[in-house]
């Protein structure tokens, strides 16, 4: 079987290229209320209401895909507390970024694209394999087998 691979265009984003494991979660998300990280530093979303899409799942060194971010500022906190033991996604997709995400990926140099022509909720799965050209704008989503 061959496998399928998706080109998603968008404008230009933040930051260089990345590639890794998409994980995907279909509502916005904010890891202040969504994630819980204090204790040992695992980036593990526990709120399974908020964020029931991706309860329970690790996003170090994933690619991030979320609609948008919802809530205040403390994501960046914990996102740069995140970034002292390696523990963050490689790389983040949204619909449409939000402030406090487009922050974030700025100070710690991982790759965001948005406004993409396609929808990446719709089209990206957990699981897929993609790689974010920030500087194009360009995700390629290669289709885990099924």
């Amino acid at each position: 079987m061959e496998e399928e691979r998706i080109i998603l265009r968008g404008h230009k984003g933040i930051g260089g290229k990345a590639e890794g494991e998409a994980l995907v979660a279909k509502e916005p998300i904010n890891l202040m209320a969504d994630a819980n990280v204090w204790e040992n530093l695992e980036p593990v979303f526990t709120n399974r209401v908020g964020a029931s899409s991706v309860y329970k799942r690790n996003f170090a060194g994933k690619v991030l895909v979320f609609p948008t971010h919802k809530g205040g500022i403390f994501s960046t906190d914990i996102l740069m507390d995140l970034a002292t033991v390696g523990n963050v996604p490689v790389a983040m997709i949204n619909m449409r970024a939000h402030p406090v995400i487009v922050t974030i990926a700025l100070l710690l140099n991982i790759p965001l694209v948005d406004r993409l022509d396609k929808n990446p909720v719709e089209v990206i799965e957990t699981g897929d394999w993609v790689k974010v050209d920030a500087e194009k704008g360009i995700v390629e989503v290669i289709k885990k087998p099924r």
